[in-house]
């Protein structure tokens, strides 16, 4: 039995896959799937590598969809020119023009644009399969094929509801297909979205349990002092100052201002580089660790050939990846003597670890808001935010908001190992 939990990243699923998922697949009498061309179905795929399906959802929040998208399976897909695997262009033309608006006008990053995709494919493909037809788009314009259609898009649903697994996943799903309806009809191409009742209809309209774990003042301390001056940094950076993994592997020496004039030192992320693009700030604020960072920057300085990533991965002029990121809190756990839920510690429980502070410091952070919205005349605080507030005054009420809490439970922590 596969050890999954020691998969360093999605390549070792990858690899996995198609060295001995898909030669189970070919050998299986039951089944007529061609690996080389099409993905086995979620319930064939749980019944027999019932682990595989967990740890991808567990440790990198993926459905077997995401990750075939993820990691370009099938090796040899032959979908067909859209890639959709419906044969009626004009849905597909209504799909690809959704998310382009998305990428496009709305500015979405693609860490938002591609999940979304892979959840509107495995849609689509289980109405088709389930309605034998993969026109989606005639009968929202005909009000009276609507009884009809709610009940289609709800026997897809019925199928998706053994798949899914979690009520988070399901309501994700739902929020994808009922967002697309939307924009048919907002375009002129439908007249009703069948959808939209699909949560009550359901009972997925209460509120998911997210298991989201974090890191403990303990468990931070432990691998703070177990580790190596690379992976405290890697600690800092998430934990610290609550960076995404990808955006702390990344981290660019040009992204910081360590002694702004009159300002809160920060991170600076070009304009849809973070994920949600538009709806996230584009800079983060670095309340502990400043020495350190110095620190670091002046000794990789020092290096030959040095391009500036503060996490310089194995290739010349290239950051770290993610999958290095996660063995690192793997090694660093095990060295540490840390387990989370039972398991080794991930890098995104260390930016869950800050993002725990941050949630209870955000009713600080919007009163802040609301009092300069109702000094401006502005009923809605998050309006007067977007359209009123600068950047660096946005910056400075987070870090004012943030920093007693900051230095209360992680500088300790953080100047004793940095």
């Amino acid at each position: 039995m596969p050890n999954y939990a020691r998969f360093d990243g999605l390549d070792d699923f990858a690899q996995f896959y198609r060295e001995e998922i898909a030669p189970a697949i070919r050998a299986d009498p039951d089944v007529d799937v061609d690996p080389d061309r099409e993905t086995p179905t979620y319930r064939w795929l749980k019944a027999n590598y019932s682990g595989f399906v967990e740890r991808l959802r567990r440790d990198h929040d993926c459905s077997p969809g995401e990750f075939y998208d993820a990691v370009g399976l099938p090796p040899n897909p032959d979908a067909g020119s859209d890639g959709w695997e419906l044969g009626h262009e004009p849905t597909v033309r209504g799909l690809e023009d959704y998310l382009e608006e998305l990428e496009r006008d709305r500015g979405r990053a693609a860490t938002t644009v591609n999940p979304r995709r892979s959840r509107l494919k495995t849609y689509v493909t289980t109405y088709r399969e389930v309605n034998e037809t993969g026109d989606l788009l005639s009968p929202l314009l005909d009000e009276t094929a609507k009884p009809d259609e709610i009940a289609r898009v709800r026997d897809t649903f019925r199928v998706l509801d053994d798949e899914l697994g979690t009520l988070a996943s399901k309501k994700k799903y739902v929020s994808a297909v009922k967002n697309w309806y939307t924009f048919l009809v907002e375009m002129g191409r439908g007249l009703y979205n069948p959808a939209e009742n699909l949560l009550n209809r359901f009972g997925w309209d209460e509120d998911p349990v997210y298991d989201h774990p974090a890191l403990g003042r303990d468990d931070l301390d432990a691998m703070l002092a177990a580790g190596d001056p690379d992976e405290r940094f890697l600690l800092l950076a998430l934990a610290g100052w609550g960076l995404r993994p990808v955006e702390a592997c990344e981290l660019h020496v040009d992204q910081l201002e360590l002694a702004p004039d009159g300002d809160v030192p920060y991170v600076e992320f070009e304009a849809g580089q973070r994920k949600n693009a538009r709806r996230t700030r584009n800079t983060v604020e670095l309340l502990v660790g400043l020495d350190a960072v110095r620190e670091r920057i002046d000794t990789l300085a020092e290096h030959d050939g040095w391009t500036g990533h503060l996490l310089p991965g194995r290739s010349v002029g290239r950051p770290m990846s993610t999958e290095t990121a996660r063995r690192w809190f793997r090694d660093l756990g095990e060295r540490a003597g840390i387990t989370i839920d039972g398991s080794h510690p991930l890098p995104k429980m260390g930016r869950r670890t800050w993002y725990r502070l941050y949630r209870q410091q955000r009713p600080s952070i919007d009163a802040g808001t609301a009092a300069v919205a109702a000094a401006q005349g502005s009923k809605d605080a998050d309006i007067s935010e977007r359209n009123y507030l600068d950047e660096r005054t946005r910056r400075q009420a987070r870090a004012d908001a943030m920093r007693e809490l900051v230095q209360e439970e992680l500088a300790d922590i953080f100047d004793e190992h940095l």
